[in-house]
């Protein structure tokens, strides 16, 4: 009679069946839990004149409604919200809600650190609103050397037709020589808010892409990111880049800044 052979499993099995206890082996692969990518951390400020809108498109975007009784901001508040890129990939935005009044431009600067976005708001009834976006993108890049800043000029009160100061047309064009991007919204029906954040989670995606692949073209990986020196070395790249294209006249614009491709 030929020999069989069991395994250490098949022999372990079988005394425990003759025992009147089955334990079946499980699948280390069943048990495992499927971990989601964290959230990417992002700050966005949110910056325009007094009466523009900036708190209540918030306030919207908080679900909290609209409210005609608005108080202005004195100093900055801020509400945390997530927001998903195309892929998926989710961002948790800290959006700073700053004063548009000019005794509290010196606290911009502030605000500002550490800053991966700038929604530029104006009121599209309100001419002057939108003059002085110029300063306050002036604002930005003085104190965002680097130009890493990421640009949004947001046209609020767009259900308010009638009384339109600014067309769609001219903003566009204004923010087109920002290498910005470019929505119309209304705090008070919602219009175009969500577009917005999810814009800029999709735009700040396309920024952390290009981040990884300059890091790696310089011979780092992407665990090296947090290190200061490494984003050192790639702001330096980059301001090199933009300096050439500045010079040889090829791509870019006057501020160097890069613009995501949506909308």
């Amino acid at each position: 009679m030929p020999f069989s052979s069991f395994s250490s499993s098949s022999t372990q099995q079988i005394n425990e069946q003759s025992s009147g206890t089955v334990r079946k082996r499980q699948n280390p692969q069943h048990n495992a839990m499927v971990v989601p990518p964290r959230a990417i951390k992002s700050k966005v400020v949110v910056l325009g004149d007094m009466g523009v809108g900036k708190t209540s498109i918030l306030l919207r975007h908080d679900g909290q409604g609209f409210t005609s009784q608005m108080s202005s901001t004195l100093g900055a508040s801020y509400i945390c919200s997530r927001s998903r890129a195309n892929n998926g990939r989710e961002f948790e935005l800290q959006i700073w809600d700053t004063a548009g009044q000019e005794r509290f431009r010196s606290m911009v600067p502030l605000y500002m650190r550490n800053s991966s976005a700038a929604m530029l708001v104006f009121d599209i009834t309100n001419r002057q609103s939108f003059r002085d976006l110029a300063s306050w993108i002036k604002e930005v890049e003085r104190i965002d050397e680097t130009g890493n800043v990421l640009l949004f000029i947001v046209a609020n009160k767009c259900d308010l037709k009638e009384m339109r100061m600014v067309s769609e047309e001219e903003g566009r064009q204004f923010a087109e020589k920002q290498n910005a991007h470019y929505c119309e919204t209304s705090a008070l029906s919602g219009k175009g808010i969500e577009t917005v954040m999810s814009s800029i989670a999709e735009c700040l995606l396309q920024e952390q892409q290009r981040l990884l692949k300059e890091s790696a073209e310089l011979g780092h990986s992407s665990f090296d990111l947090a290190t200061s020196s490494v984003a050192e070395a790639v702001d330096e790249k980059r301001a090199k880049r933009r300096g050439e294209e500045k010079k040889n006249g090829s791509g870019g614009n006057a501020n160097g800044r890069g613009c995501c491709t949506i909308l």
